[in-house]
């Protein structure tokens, strides 16, 4: 049981929401440089996915 509720949603999402979910702050957040950046996308969701790892004394 996560003690984190958000770290439970990102373990939860699909890849496919995380994404867009990425592609949303990519756009709002980054400067134009970085906005239509795949790599920029690909870190957002791979910090998603370290953030939703199980933390010490929890499971999925």
């Amino acid at each position: 049981m996560y003690s984190n509720k958000l770290a439970e949603a990102f373990a939860k999402a699909s890849e496919t929401d995380k994404a867009e979910l990425a592609h949303f702050l990519a756009n709002n957040l980054d400067s134009a440089d970085h906005a239509p950046d795949s790599a920029r996308v690909r870190e957002y969701v791979a910090a998603f996915d370290r953030f939703a790892a199980p933390r010490e004394g929890e499971r999925f």
